[in-house]
């Protein structure tokens, strides 16, 4: 199986826990039923949702950021030859998704915070497989995909284990 083919398989497979994730909070035992009453949008950045008994959730932002780190990085490593912009343009229109779907199905809250986050884990990981490129070339991408088949591979175990 050649390198872009791995790479294809295990974004797939990353794509499939971040919908998990966002969209079903690691719980499909309610796939699809409302768990808010009301449809809820914050449009105001870094309030609303994201501010709990008066502080703001930096838990929640990073590990928003976190989770789409790998976005990022997937984007460079399938679309070399696309842009920077491009690609986060991507990661955010796809993040706007997760959104929408939270929103219109009632299975989460839409909130400008979290589309702001998830755009810069997104950067992030771009910049980082600029910066491995640049230090290991053409190796980056097959160390890169190893490490991804690692971590999914554990990340599965642990859900496994877990539930």
């Amino acid at each position: 199986m050649g390198s872009k083919k791995i790479t294809i398989f295990l974004f797939l497979i990353y794509l499939s826990f971040l919908t998990w994730i966002i969209l079903f909070k690691m719980d499909l035992t309610n796939l699809f039923q409302a768990r808010y009453a009301t449809r809820s949008l914050n449009l105001i950045p870094f309030a609303g949702t994201a501010v709990y008994n008066g502080v703001l959730d930096y838990q929640e932002i990073l590990l928003n950021i976190l989770c789409f780190i790998p976005f990022g990085m997937y984007m460079e490593m399938l679309f070399r030859k696309a842009s920077w912009v491009v690609n986060l343009t991507v990661i955010c229109l796809v993040s706007l998704a997760y959104e929408v779907i939270q929103y219109g199905f009632m299975i989460g809250i839409a909130d400008i915070t979290d589309l702001l986050a998830n755009g810069l884990g997104g950067a992030i990981g771009i910049n980082i497989l600029y910066m491995l490129t640049s230090i290991w070339r053409e190796k980056t991408y097959g160390r890169l995909n190893a490490l991804a088949l690692a971590v999914t591979v554990c990340y599965c175990l642990l859900v496994v284990a877990f539930m």
